[in-house]
């Protein structure tokens, strides 16, 4: 038996439950209400929390995707890593240039929200571009931070999800019970008219920004102490309280900053006149009626006709007063926020949300650098991008070049001061990434029937005997039909967007032609020679199980290899189905048994703190060396770790067939762990039995 030699490893790459996925994953996501709220109630306007509704429902359908492709592909690299299984290395770049942008918009957006926030102590700092310049010393400080690899404390921020949780939900019991209008919010809404159809188009499309922090979980499912279990259930989690805090946070700022009708200079977007339902104006400063509004004119108290100054249009304070800081809106507005009833509290209140929602966004910036540095460190090693970009810094081992490059292109897309324009460009990266989740769900039920998959999408139905899931097909329409009202909408960002897509893949081909390599098959870097194992090189190592049970010889010496270099192992059940019956047709005793094995697999795997992925695959009699053959050829695998019983007697082949046309055809190294066969009571076994389990 070889000497077990368990691998140390960092305490969140063993010990992270749901509990601590999900308070990660919730500050991530739920750091998005702080500038999301009032970018939809610009175009939304009553209908935000509608908005917020349906948008969550897409979201809805885009979690139980990535509930079973995480579990299924437990890897960093969210929906890349998905298109990568399920198409083609191009596609695979395609998605991970959008989340390029994604991040980068990430740390720009949430940057730029920062000193917003921190206004309710330096009020200029809510002002241009006093709140710019604040945004990029928050950019450029994180910037050096991750380059000198400064880690954050894992702890500290599932303590401040947990507390960023509990204050929406203390703002939201407060303004249920003191603040909520439902006569308010009735008069919101004035359909067709505010907001137009086009505008409620544009509102689904912009919350959007809300919901793009899923991927988090996903590249944290390495880090997961049950990859298969705490994953789903920490999705599921999440979707569901972020449905409930948006719907609910969006229901109470509207009741305290309700749709009113103003007159607006379009070129300077400055509110002249106040009006409301009876037509009355009034100052936007002072509060005082000066006369009414009719036809594009003010007839003064006095009687006098002047131009109005602008156009009339409807808005909500939520967009105008505080766009920058909505949630603050809720406690500081005069006029029906809390501090009109309860002024000692909201000063305690405006404190505490100025500082945490700080906080918050200071950690979601430094997680949109952590995403991208270690994104484009994937990509560099798949050959997606030059080097150039996945280059680690020689002090500090630390991808410096993509913290710098990220860093300085957020820094350009804070320089306006536009909300609007970053929301803009964070929907494009979000739709692209979601959809290819969706489809690569599709594509690996199709392709890899036998995946072991832990959580299954609900509502699936057959088509030719393959098992499709409804709500894959139908997230992937919604996602890709709001990417295209987003083309359409966003004339700004479509711009931007396009070009940065064009750009990437320009750089993907001549680079890859460049190292002569075809633009779709997968290509990784070598390590160097010092950091490989001396005899074996490998980062992906093969353990078919064959028979009834496994071998546990071969499975200990795979997850000691592995350990070694940080390898993963491909654990691959083979289940002979009879000539008679088709191939993909698997009886229910035998899925069992080939699961069974599977988990008996992962147990030995997990004592070594090792990723192990498992398939079941259907194999011809005679023909399951080929079935393992293939997988290796699949799977890139540089070594199969393959278990067999030795043979006793001179007549029979040494390790059987099986073994033996792995040796002869196997794109890589072949390990064969031999065992001594057990005697069987009564005396050996007939030589006739003996061949006839061969193969």
């Amino acid at each position: 038996m070889a000497r077990r030699r368990f691998r140390r490893v960092h305490e969140l790459q063993r010990v992270l439950g749901w509990p601590a996925l999900y308070s990660t994953a919730y500050g991530n996501v739920g750091s998005s209400i702080y500038y999301a709220l009032g970018v939809v109630a610009m175009f939304a306007l009553g209908l935000s929390p509608v908005v917020f509704m349906i948008a969550g429902l897409v979201f809805a359908l885009t979690s139980f995707s990535y509930a079973e492709a995480t579990a299924a592909v437990p890897e960093a690299g969210g929906s890349s890593s998905f298109a990568r299984r399920a198409f083609n290395e191009m596609v695979s770049f395609g998605d991970g240039w959008a989340l390029m942008l994604d991040y980068i918009i990430t740390i720009a957006i949430s940057a730029f929200f920062v000193p917003n926030y921190l206004a309710v102590f330096i009020p200029v700092l809510k002002t241009w571009p006093a709140n710019t310049i604040g945004g990029v010393t928050v950019i450029v400080f994180l910037v050096i931070m991750n380059i000198i690899g400064v880690k954050e404390a894992a702890g500290l921020n599932i303590t401040l999800a947990v507390l960023d949780l509990v204050t929406q939900l203390f703002l939201i019991v407060i303004g249920f019970f003191l603040l909520l209008s439902p006569e308010t919010l009735i008069s919101n809404v004035h359909w067709g008219v505010a907001p137009t159809w086009g505008q409620l188009l544009f509102g689904i499309s912009i919350a959007m920004i809300a919901y793009t922090g899923i991927e988090t979980i996903s590249n944290l499912a390495g880090e997961a102490r049950e990859p298969s279990k705490d994953v789903p259930r920490s999705i599921i989690m999440v979707l569901i309280t972020v449905l409930v805090m948006y719907a609910s946070i969006s229901v109470v700022a509207l009741s305290v900053m309700p749709v009113h009708q103003v007159v607006k200079n379009p070129e300077t977007e400055e509110v002249v006149w106040n009006v409301d339902e009876d037509g009355r104006v009034s100052d936007p400063e002072t509060g005082e009626t000066v006369g009414t509004y009719s036809d594009g004119e003010v007839t003064t108290t006095s009687g006098e006709v002047v131009p109005a100054g602008g156009e009339l249009t409807w808005v909500t304070d939520l967009s105008e007063k505080w766009l920058e800081d909505p949630v603050m809106g809720v406690v500081k507005d005069q006029q029906r926020g809390i501090a009109s009833i309860l002024p000692s509290l909201a000063k305690v209140l405006a404190a505490w949300v100025g500082i945490l929602a700080a906080t918050i966004l200071l950690i979601a910036t430094n997680a949109g650098i952590l995403g991208i540095s270690r994104l484009s460190y994937s990509m560099g090693q798949h050959k997606q991008l030059p080097p150039i970009l996945g280059r680690l810094s020689r002090r500090f081992q630390t991808p410096y070049m993509a913290i710098l490059f990220a860093g300085a292109v957020a820094a350009v897309l804070i320089l306006p001061g536009r909300v609007d324009l970053l929301a803009d460009l964070y929907s494009f990266g979000a739709m692209i990434g979601f959809t290819s989740a969706h489809l690569s769900v599709i594509m690996l039920r199709i392709k890899e029937p036998y995946l072991h998959r832990p959580f299954k999408a609900p509502l699936n139905f057959r088509i030719r005997g393959v098992e499709l899931p409804l709500t894959a097909i139908i997230g992937g329409l919604s996602t890709f039909s709001v990417w295209l009202i987003v083309l359409v909408t966003h004339e700004l960002g479509r711009y931007v967007v396009i070009a940065w897509l064009a750009g990437g893949f320009t750089l993907y081909y001549f680079y890859r032609r460049s190292q002569n390599l075809s633009l779709t098959e997968t290509a990784k870097v070598e390590a160097p020679a010092a950091l490989q194992f001396p005899d074996v090189e490998y980062n992906n190592i093969l353990v078919p199980i064959v028979g009834s049970k496994i071998s546990r010889e071969a499975m200990v010496m795979a997850c000691e290899l592995a350990s070694e270099e940080d390898a993963a192992i491909q654990v691959l059940s083979v289940v002979e189905v009879p000539l008679n019956l088709p191939i993909d047709v698997l009886s229910p005793e035998e899925s069992i048994r080939a699961q069974e094995l599977l988990d008996e697999a992962e147990e030995v795997a997990e004592e070594y703190g090792v990723p192990i992925y498992k398939k079941i695959a259907p194999g011809r009699p005679g023909g399951i060396g080929r079935v393992i053959v293939d997988e290796a050829v699949r799977t890139r695998s540089q070594i199969v770790m393959i278990g067999t019983e030795r043979k006793r007697r001179t007549g029979e082949r040494f390790f059987g067939r099986t073994v033996e046309y792995v040796l002869r055809k196997a794109p890589c190294k072949v390990l064969v762990v031999a065992e001594e066969k057990e005697k069987r009571p009564g005396g050996p076994r007939p030589l006739e039995e003996d061949r006839g389990r061969e193969g």
